[in-house]
């Protein structure tokens, strides 16, 4: 089934024949990038707007790498300041359990997910509004039994969870299912907890 009109999709395609770059395709129209690239990754653009794509192409790197610059020079306060030491906490919590993928992490342990939050919310100021959780449970398990017991441990009202159900699945050793948190416009904060994650290995390796 088709979601975007022949009309926006054609206009996709020429705006990037005019040497748009992806980002601002899917700023300008609001479409998604993988659904910006798969309608454009063919579309050759003409010569005389190449100059142009590769300048807003390089624009884009170039506030990448200093997003990247501010990630590190923000893990190096945090692990030159007070917080210190949740710091290191949430590197090796992300190291272990987080997502390459968007800012998510994922577990079933309550005392994980609750420091989690708790290092989010109390040393990264991030906003309620941007967690997002999930609860994910299986065949055998209580749901409202489940559902009460993350809501408490998140702090999150019951109905701000989108509810994951694998009828079949391993229920396994956990009680109450598993936890994502994932944060909305979670970019930079998975480039300061990338940022956090290198400079804390690199400081353990050179102390080895």
């Amino acid at each position: 089934m088709r979601i975007h009109s022949i009309e926006k999709i054609e206009e996709l395609k020429r705006l990037r024949r005019k040497g748009l770059s992806i980002n601002e395709l899917v700023v300008g129209l609001s479409i998604p990038k993988t659904t910006v690239w798969h309608y454009i990754r063919d579309v050759k653009v003409p010569p005389k707007y190449v100059a142009i794509l590769r300048a807003r192409q390089g624009g884009s790197a170039e506030r990448k790498q200093k997003n990247l610059e501010r990630a590190r020079k923000r893990a190096q306060e945090l692990l030159q300041g007070p917080n210190r030491d949740l710091s290191i906490v949430i590197a090796m919590l992300y190291w272990a359990e987080g997502s390459k993928k968007g800012c998510r992490f994922i577990n079933s342990d309550g005392r994980m997910i609750k420091s989690y939050l708790t290092i989010l919310r109390n040393v990264f100021d991030i906003p309620e509004e941007f967690i997002k959780p999930t609860m994910r449970i299986y065949s055998g398990m209580d749901r409202k039994e489940c559902l009460n017991y993350w809501s408490r441990i998140t702090k999150i009202s019951k109905h701000k969870f989108i509810i994951r159900f694998n009828d079949g699945g391993t229920r396994g050793r956990t009680r109450y299912g598993m936890c994502r948190i994932r944060i909305k416009k979670g970019g930079d904060i998975s480039k300061l907890i990338d940022s956090l994650i290198e400079q804390v290995s690199q400081e353990i390796i050179r102390k080895a």
